[in-house]
């Protein structure tokens, strides 16, 4: 069983599939209590899902493309359910903060977004995406190498972009080319 919040259908507006019309499952809970978390949603109600229950619901949907959110997803151990939508020719992709990359080592691609910048893993994912607001203290960044693509997104509001740190990220990553904008798309389409 899932604890599912929500499921949706939008396109994804961050990081390497920017664009790309996807199947969003919002499970519930999350290890951390982040001030800036931009989705409340994973602290509220939710149902108790099977596999097939979700696959129902996701059915109607043309893309097969998933992604699969939070809160943090890795809270959970997800490779049965991963190899499940995999078995029906979905690519599976999670988003997290790097609770536990093992619950997940089934994904078609993973996006991390550290919280601990003074702890940055180096493997289990395949994209890494910086919530950078104009308070941040970006010198820790800075020290990051990795081969894989590093995204700064804008902390924006809950419903809509932040337009300092969106023109401050906008500065940091043409000044700092290894990094690529990821300005949160559906935030400035408003869409879900």
């Amino acid at each position: 069983m899932l604890k599912v919040v929500e499921i949706f259908y939008s396109i994804q507006g961050e990081g390497s599939q920017v664009g790309v019309p996807s199947i969003f499952i919002r499970l519930y809970g999350c290890n951390l209590t982040c001030p800036f978390c931009d989705e409340i949603l994973h602290k509220g109600e939710y149902e108790e899902l099977t596999f097939e229950a979700v696959l129902e619901r996701i059915k109607g949907y043309p893309s097969m493309q998933v992604i699969i959110t939070g809160g943090e997803p890795t809270i959970y151990n997800l490779n049965g359910f991963i190899e499940f939508l995999q078995a029906y020719m979905y690519s599976v992709s999670v988003e997290t903060n790097g609770y536990n990359f093992s619950n997940i080592s089934n994904a078609n691609w993973v996006t991390y977004s550290p919280k601990d910048w003074n702890k940055i893993e180096k493997f289990g994912y395949d994209e890494i995406k910086f919530v950078v607001s104009k308070d941040s203290p970006v010198e820790k960044i800075l020290e990051f190498k990795s081969y894989k693509p590093i995204f700064i997104q804008p902390q924006n509001e809950v419903d809509r972009p932040n337009k300092e740190n969106v023109n401050f990220c906008i500065e940091f990553v043409k000044a700092h080319p290894q990094f690529i904008l990821s300005a949160q798309l559906h935030k400035f389409l408003g869409v879900e």
